[in-house]
């Protein structure tokens, strides 16, 4: 019988799951889930279903992978590649029009400016 291994992913993640599960001899399947489209299509998400007996070898691997994803990613200049960035506590008026729906952030390092 098949049992739920993760749910709600992108895309992209049930992907990368899926090969991870691949490679470690896990049969997995790969199933839509969640809220449909619009109008009537296919769920938003994705979930990841195996058999019950592979749970144990599987749990170590599907729970590493939630603990990546469930981390978040560590914020870089996209022009020297330094960590540390901080929000701008009040940019100009235009940038906050040109920027709507972003923060700007400013490098320590080398004082570039990129929204995120």
């Amino acid at each position: 019988m098949l049992t739920p291994a993760a749910q709600f992913l992108t895309y992209a993640e049930a992907v990368a799951l899926y090969s991870q599960l691949k490679d470690a001899d896990v049969d997995a399947l790969v199933k839509t889930c969640g809220p449909p489209s619009f109008p009537f299509g296919d769920g938003l998400f994705y979930q990841l279903l195996i058999e019950e007996a592979d749970v144990p070898q599987a749990q170590a691997l599907v729970e590493a992978f939630e603990q990546q994803r469930a981390t978040p990613p560590v914020l870089r200049c996209p022009r020297c590649r330094a960590e540390g960035a901080a929000p701008l506590p009040r940019p100009a008026w235009w940038r906050r029009l040109y920027y709507v729906g972003t923060v700007l952030h400013k490098c320590p390092q080398c004082g570039a400016e990129f929204p995120v």
